[in-house]
């Protein structure tokens, strides 16, 4: 029997954007299905929007999407994990390894990666990314879409109401995202 192949998409998701819209479509052909697992607790102690916000942006985010070629999920395991350890940050290593637990031998779990996390920089302070190497598959997306969520927010910062539109917001944001940041008034008068 073939095994099932799960992909592992953890990201801030703040927000979702065009960027990440690119990873799944490049690894949506490699799996059978995709896990969308928003960080409930950075590990590099990122500043975030509320972890509800996130959530609501990510669903906007997927009602949006139509086919993309695989099953799509959200997952909330990080935020499982964190309600276990509430001061500790919680590791791509240790989600991989609460997965795994999770589902049964069928399955081949591998973690996507887009591209800032696959710049070796980066890469190398995960922690264990060599034994995550090791133990799971690994699919890295190349930058084909230049839209990050750093720039959503730099974009936003110092902005008043009314003062960013969904055009300005076009291409880096579908347009349920920019519609739920905009009613929402999220990331203004922020400062990066």
């Amino acid at each position: 029997m073939k095994q099932l192949q799960l992909g592992v998409f953890g990201s801030a998701f703040d927000p979702p954007t065009r960027g990440h819209l690119d990873v799944i479509r490049q690894s949506a052909s490699h799996f059978d299905s995709i896990l969308l697992v928003p960080s409930a607790s950075h590990a590099f102690a990122k500043k975030m929007q509320s972890f509800e916000h996130r959530i609501a942006m990510l669903q906007a985010f997927m009602e949006a999407l139509g086919n993309v070629g695989c099953h799509l999920e959200l997952c909330f395991i990080e935020a499982e994990l964190l309600k276990k350890a509430p001061d500790q940050p919680v590791y791509t290593f240790d989600v991989l390894s609460a997965l795994e637990a999770q589902y049964c031998e069928d399955i081949a779990i591998s973690f996507i990666r887009g591209p800032d996390n696959a710049d070796p920089q980066v890469w190398h302070s995960f922690y264990k990314a060599r034994a995550i190497e090791r133990r799971w598959g690994i699919f890295t997306a190349q930058q084909q879409v230049s839209a990050r969520s750093s720039q959503v927010r730099a974009l936003m910062a110092g902005q008043g109401p009314g003062e960013v539109t969904h055009k300005l917001l076009a291409p880096l944001l579908l347009p349920t995202v920019s519609d739920y940041i905009l009613r929402n008034g999220l990331y203004l008068e922020e400062s990066q």
